[in-house]
């Protein structure tokens, strides 16, 4: 158990690191940083999620939908990841599916509000 909390925190250093570079205006470090995490841990919901803002500010937009689509696999009902997909459907001109995409996210921050609501009145 020990082992796996070191790995995760070394994870979670990672994508740290390649989010402060984006930030910074790194945009090509914090790829090269982001595509080395995922290539070491593809199930990482935090690195796809971050790969696919990042390739999208990159204008890589088949990469961006990748990684986006590779988080909504880890986790399909993932709110940040069905709202960054859409966006980048936006910006790849699909506008079928950047409003399929949409509905979704609607739907999901409704649930996301009520359940928040549901916990806040008990």
């Amino acid at each position: 158990m020990k082992f796996f909390l070191i790995m995760q925190t070394d994870l979670q250093k990672k994508i740290e690191d390649a989010i402060f570079a984006f930030s910074i205006g790194s945009d090509v470090e914090a790829e090269s940083l982001l595509l080395e995490i995922v290539a070491q841990y593809p199930y990482s919901l935090d690195a796809q999620r971050a790969l696919a803002e990042v390739s999208l500010a990159l204008k890589k937009l088949d990469q961006a939908e990748d990684a986006c689509r590779k988080a909504l696999g880890i986790s399909p009902d993932d709110l940040t990841s069905v709202v960054s997909l859409a966006r980048i459907l936006v910006q790849k001109g699909d506008k079928e599916g950047a409003e399929v995409a949409s509905a979704k996210a609607r739907l999901l921050g409704w649930k996301e509000e009520l359940s928040e609501e549901d916990s806040g009145h008990q």
